[in-house]
């Protein structure tokens, strides 16, 4: 069996599932973020700041995925000398943890920022507080998409 199968179909759960929970998070706070600049038009430049700083912490996860598709598909791991189930295992296995390592930390830092952009809406004077409540709650979240990284390059570069 060709190992380079396995790290293809790898690769490709690791970016597929991996884009689905950032892609959802950064959606929702899009949509949040244009409803609280319809509630306060006068606070469109500090809810699409606080918009843009969350989407971009929400986008690690789908980076992540893309690290370890990139990893994968370019052949950049340990080449066993032979090819064991056990290999095909890891391959497989590094992608799916990944991708679906992807999926909460991206909704859920998503909502965070949606929720930001819908407090500084309401009350934009609170814009600072927000932000920092949002970055923490964010950066939270997150940990569980950089233990997924770490499982899936051990299952790489050590397997």
């Amino acid at each position: 069996m060709d190992l380079k199968i396995y790290a293809l179909l790898g690769a490709a759960f690791s970016m597929g599932l991996g884009a689905i929970g950032p892609a959802f998070g950064i959606g929702f706070a899009g949509c949040k973020a244009a409803q609280a600049i319809a509630r306060q038009p006068h606070a469109a430049g500090r809810i699409t700041k606080i918009m843009l700083i969350g989407q971009a912490v929400s986008e690690s996860p789908a980076i992540f995925a893309l690290l370890i598709s990139i990893f994968m598909v370019f052949n950049i791991y340990k080449m066993p000398e032979h090819v064991t189930v056990m290999h095909m295992a890891a391959f497989l296995s590094a992608g799916l943890c990944m991708g679906l390592g992807a999926l909460g930390p991206g909704v859920g830092s998503g909502f965070a920022n949606a929720s930001a952009c819908e407090g500084v809406g309401i009350q934009p004077e609170n814009e600072n507080l927000l932000l920092r409540t949002m970055l923490i709650g964010q950066a939270v979240s997150q940990s569980t998409s950089v233990y997924a990284l770490v499982i899936s390059m051990c299952l790489l570069f050590v397997v």
